[in-house]
């Protein structure tokens, strides 16, 4: 059996659940499949909104909010099946979704990752740089993660099998947004799962604004100094996460003063194009999120270098 796993939290999710079990009633497979959720203690607005899903879905409400990891591992104890289908619950699904992953199954992957795009739709001033990060960054096609299995590892749309997930849980430790992917797909390199990509993309349904995404971005970076300041002693995993390779690079050639003060002079002026989604490139934002790094981790060091040099060379 396949467990379809979703964590719900402050999203209207019933055109999922319903496209979802639809599929399962085409297929004639409600013996092969099982759709749950889990609320993390959404509102009650939002709750009342997705009571409709009880009757397609095993569903499950919490009383108090446990964050991004432990809700996932959550699912060990909720759910009955050998395979867990992971999915955010603001996905659009395509037409087969879940016949396509039941088809991948085999005894040379643990790991069925299914791939993310985003509709050109949702690409508008006010959106452009969540819209631009996703396309740029998040999307890529099977052959491209394909190259690099584990660092193009998302928990957006993956599946993986039960005793993986047993043995390799997220870090209950990481109960704010972001990069609890990063983690996870480490463990999963760390321990040689294999890994296989498929292409199952999944739409992402909601598009941040330019100002959400600024504030899930601080948020994210925040994570992600937490995640270093107990891996950092791992040199492996900081070559496999790009900031923080970025980072530990520039620490070590006593530069960090130097991109931090050319952030700290260019952030309101940065911020400004980041907003209203105009006069910006990625490579900026880049340095914009490797300038917030350094100030949440508190770690600066000099050297007399042209900030221009830097802002030519950084490719996060």
């Amino acid at each position: 059996m396949i467990s379809v796993c979703i964590p719900l939290y402050n999203y209207f999710a019933y055109p999922l659940v319903h496209r979802l079990s639809s599929e399962i009633e085409q297929l004639g497979a409600q013996d092969r499949f099982e759709i749950v959720c889990i609320d993390d203690h959404s509102s009650d607005e939002c709750r009342n909104q997705n009571k409709g899903i009880e009757n397609l879905a095993v569903c499950h409400f919490l009383d108090a909010n446990i964050g991004r990891a432990q809700i996932r591992n959550l699912f060990l104890q909720k759910t009955k099946g050998k395979w867990l289908l992971f999915l955010d619950n603001d996905s659009v699904v395509p037409d087969r979704f879940l016949q396509n992953y039941e088809e991948a199954i085999s005894d040379k992957a643990d790991v069925i990752v299914g791939g993310r795009i985003y509709d050109p739709g949702s690409d508008d001033r006010q959106h452009h740089l969540r819209y631009l990060y996703g396309t740029r960054v998040e999307s890529r096609t099977v052959g491209e993660r394909r190259k690099k299995p584990y660092r193009s590892f998302m928990t957006n749309n993956f599946m993986v099998r039960r005793s993986v997930m047993e043995n390799i849980q997220f870090d209950p430790r990481l109960a704010n947004y972001g990069h609890e992917d990063t983690l996870f797909g480490y463990r999963l390199e760390e321990h040689r799962i294999p890994i296989l990509h498929i292409d199952n993309p999944v739409v992402n349904g909601y598009v941040e604004s330019n100002k959400e995404f600024l504030q899930k971005t601080n948020e994210g970076i925040e994570s992600l100094v937490f995640i270093y300041n107990f891996m950092q002693d791992d040199p492996h995993f900081c070559q496999s996460v790009r900031l923080i390779d970025t980072y530990v690079k520039f620490r070590r050639l006593g530069l960090l003063k130097v991109v931090y003060n050319f952030f700290e002079r260019n952030r309101e002026s940065m911020e400004l194009h980041f907003e209203t989604g105009k006069g910006f490139s990625l490579r900026q934002f880049s340095l914009y999120k490797l300038g917030l790094f350094i100030e949440k981790n508190n770690g600066i060091g000099y050297a007399g270098v042209s900030p221009a040099l830097i802002k030519e060379t950084i490719q996060l």
